[in-house]
């Protein structure tokens, strides 16, 4: 049925435990490429959008958030992030 779909993930609503659990194996200097890519990749993107990535990757590891609002060369207040 339908439920099948699900049973892919241990919680479907978690999609911030495993891209976390990867950064913290990344290296400085990978993880400091990964800032870069997505500042590249998110170029010409509004900036509530570079907000809201930025946020989830947060999520994900503070530093991951922290390192990506860097990249974007923006100053985004993540207090409000759970």
């Amino acid at each position: 049925g339908p439920a099948y779909q699900y049973d892919f993930y241990e919680d479907d609503s978690d999609f911030f435990t495993q891209p976390g659990k990867l950064f913290r194996l990344m290296s400085p200097e990978q993880q400091q490429v990964l800032f870069d890519n997505t500042a590249a990749a998110m170029n010409g993107v509004p900036d509530f959008i570079k907000e809201r990535h930025a946020k989830h990757c947060y999520q994900c590891d503070p530093a991951y958030g922290e390192g990506v609002a860097k990249a974007l060369g923006m100053d985004i207040d993540f207090s409000d992030v759970k």
